[in-house]
Parts: C-alpha cells; sequence; structure tokens
C-alpha cells in the first residue's frame, strides 16, 4: 500500500512563522507543508492566554478535517507557551511541536547575561523561561515588546524604519548584555537590524533550527516539497509574499543561527 503523502501544518498569527517554515522546507525538504496566518486574530502576543487557546484549537480543528495532517508546528512563541499542553491532549495522533525561546543554546555558549525580546504572554507563560529563571548563575533579562510583531507586520516594505524605536528598546542593554534571544518569530525580520545595533560579540538566537531539529525526528518523509500557504484574511496576503520573498534572498542571514 502506498504512504499517504501527509503534510505538516504550521500555524502562526502572520509572517513571523514563516521563517520556521522556511528552515523546515531547507532542512525537511521531502515534506508538503501547509502554513495558516491567523491575520483575524493578530497579534497573539496581547490576546488572552484563554482566548488564544480556543482561537488554536478552533482553527486546528477546521484545518486537520481540511487536510489531515501527520502533524502541527506552533511557529510562534506565544501559541506555544499559552496553549502547547492543550493541543497535544486535543490532537494526540499527532506530533506537535512547538517553538521556545532559545534561551538553552545561548547558556550552553557560556552566555551570562542574556536579554530576551518577548511579547508580554511568551514571558508570562513560557515554561522554558521560568526554568532558566531558576539558574542563579544566568541574568535574564526580558524585554516585553507588545507592539513590535505589529510594527514589522506594517513596515515589511521597509523595516529600516525601525530602527530608531528597536535601538531605544536596546540601547540601556548594549553593553551589559552577551547575548540576545528573539522570543517571537517576527522578530528574524529584525536580526540585520539588531546585529547593526550591538556589538560585533553579543550572539543573536532564535529558535528556528531547534524546531526544525525536532520535526525532523518525527516527521514521516512522505512528500513533494509542496508548500501552501493560506490566511484567513486575503488583504494581508501580500504580507506573506513580501516575507517570504525577504526569506529566499536574506534567510541565510535572517535565520543565522
Amino acid at each position: 500500500m502506498k504512504r499517504k503523502k501527509s503534510p505538516i501544518l504550521v500555524i502562526d498569527s502572520g509572517i513571523g512563522g514563516l521563517s520556521i517554515l522556511y528552515k523546515l522546507a531547507i532542512t525537511n525538504p521531502k515534506n508538503d507543508y501547509i502554513y495558516f496566518a491567523d491575520y483575524n486574530a493578530s497579534p497573539f502576543g496581547q490576546k488572552s492566554a484563554t482566548f488564544l487557546r480556543k482561537r488554536l484549537i478552533e482553527n486546528l480543528r477546521i484545518l486537520d478535517k481540511k487536510y489531515h495532517p501527520q502533524g502541527i508546528v506552533l511557529a510562534c512563541n506565544t501559541a506555544t507557551a499559552v496553549g502547547v499542553s492543550v493541543i497535544r491532549r486535543v490532537f494526540y495522533d499527532k506530533f506537535v511541536v512547538g517553538t521556545e525561546p532559545a534561551v538553552m543554546p545561548a547558556i550552553h555558549d557560556g552566555k551570562k547575561n542574556i536579554v530576551v525580546l518577548a511579547t508580554p504572554n511568551t514571558i508570562k507563560y513560557s515554561k522554558i523561561l521560568s526554568k532558566v529563571a531558576e539558574n542563579t548563575s544566568v541574568s535574564l533579562t526580558y524585554l516585553s515588546l507588545p507592539n513590535l510583531a505589529t510594527l514589522i507586520e506594517d513596515n515589511i516594505d521597509d523595516l529600516n524604519l525601525l530602527k530608531p524605536i528597536i535601538k531605544s528598546y536596546i540601547a540601556p542593554y548594549i553593553h551589559s548584555a552577551d547575548a540576545v534571544v528573539l522570543g517571537c518569530t517576527h522578530y528574524i525580520y529584525i536580526r540585520p537590524i539588531l546585529a547593526s545595533i550591538l556589538p560585533s560579540d553579543v550572539k543573536i538566537y532564535d529558535g528556528n533550527l531547534g524546531v526544525a531539529k525536532q520535526v525532523i525526528k518525527k516527521a514521516n518523509r512522505v512528500g513533494e516539497g509542496r508548500i501552501d500557504v493560506i490566511t484567513n484574511m486575503p488583504s494581508r496576503g501580500v504580507n506573506l509574499v513580501r516575507a517570504w520573498e525577504m526569506l529566499l534572498n536574506k534567510g541565510d542571514e535572517l535565520c543565522a543561527e
């Protein structure tokens, strides 16, 4: 019997998770992917945990019925922080991979003063951040940036317009941090701006490679490398196209972990 070519479902609120889709497509090129951008509920980072859990489950049930994915990737730190446990219970017949702030790779590299850029919900609910906070040998500084993902979405055609704002966020930590962790997948797109502001010895981390490695372990490699990107707000489709073009042209720079 020929094995069914079940796709992998990747979900986020907008363009952020496309960076994970890009990394998945490179590391797992024989899988098919369905990417869903829930713009009607964007940004996830400012919604209540109860709303997000309900929203994620409702969307995933609809998408599961239509596409029958073999697995689900929560390409969003906030969605993972608030919903990964319940999603694993509801969709017990699939693998579910979440996205976590990459603080552990920074610690493994010997970093001691780590600045985590993230949404309020990720900072509040992330289990990995809570666990690392108990490590007294490491200093974690949280920068809660509730509006940055929206600013990135709205300025995807010219992100350099955001440089003064980003510099004002990070300026107090330029000379004390030895690592910056991008705790929101949207922030991947401003990595070059951060690199131009920070000293050259401050390393920037993201969680994309970690997600890809988990998917490699769990996924059946059945497919043709097909990628379908869908959204519930067609007017935002241009954002998805523009962001994907950026990743195709500059992916090695944007996802440089």
